[in-house]
């Protein structure tokens, strides 16, 4: 059979209804959930009742529609505080920030997005956000595309055939041109996010390598472009190149 194929395919629709609640929709009544996956009325209503039998899902009182429940919060607290990258990249971040004195992030690549792992704070901060979980485009971040850069043609297509829709005036939208900006890093060993995610923020980012070789994450610091100019972004780079180097031994 194929590894793409699921092999018990009543799970994979379940597990793919809770791929619809997120940010924008919290909450789904069952009337959503079937318009939105294709699932009869009375197939949607049975997946969700067993959910919530397991806490998996649970019900608002207020409006009667589906929430993400309880038990997914404690899966999520056990696999990152288990997490083996989270875990040895720690310490590396807190200290980054210290020293930069900027935002430092983690992600996992999972193209066309990357997935925040963690974050780390200069000591000083008036504001911090629980960024863990989160989801963002791979191709005009500076975490993601650092990853992007050295994962592959096949990593690329996936990227661009999902879109490269204008985040700000300076995303990079076209596919030749994004790939020019992959070469770029590659040949620098780092990435650049010139406002192409968030207008007035620019980032530097660098992937993180296994032992093995292979890219499984990446690290970024970010600050205002009136403070991350040409020198800032030379001297965080060689930092962050040091940091991921020394990391490498440790990563599974």
């Amino acid at each position: 059979m194929d590894e793409q194929t699921p092999k018990v395919k009543s799970l994979y629709k379940a597990v793919k209804l809770l791929d619809l609640f997120d940010a924008a929709h919290p909450e789904r009544g069952i009337n959503e959930l079937a318009e939105a996956s294709g699932m009869l009325k009375s197939s949607a209503y049975n997946i969700m009742s067993t959910f919530r039998q397991c806490g998996v899902i649970e019900k608002s009182p207020q409006t009667g529609k589906y929430r993400l429940g309880k038990k997914i919060l404690q899966l999520a607290n056990t696999l990152l505080n288990t997490d083996q990258l989270r875990q040895s990249t720690k310490p590396y971040m807190d200290s980054l920030a210290r020293e930069c004195g900027e935002v430092v992030y983690l992600a996992r690549p999972d193209a066309p997005q990357i997935i925040y792992l963690d974050s780390s704070y200069p000591p000083g901060s008036m504001f911090a956000r629980v960024i863990s979980g989160l989801s963002a485009k791979m191709y005009c971040t500076g975490i993601g595309k650092a990853m992007l850069a050295f994962m592959g043609d096949d990593v690329f297509a996936t990227v661009v055939q999902a879109g490269l829709p204008r985040c700000t005036p300076y995303t990079i939208t076209n596919p030749d041109a994004l790939r020019d900006d992959l070469e770029a890093t590659r040949a620098r060993g780092y990435s650049i996010d010139n406002m192409e995610h968030e207008y007035g923020i620019r980032c530097v980012g660098v992937p993180l390598r296994n032992y093995h070789g292979d890219v499984v994450a990446g690290l970024s610091i970010s600050g205002p472009s009136l403070r991350v100019m040409d020198d800032r972004v030379t001297f965080f780079a060689d930092k962050f190149l040091q940091a991921a180097a020394e990391l490498q031994p440790q990563l599974q």
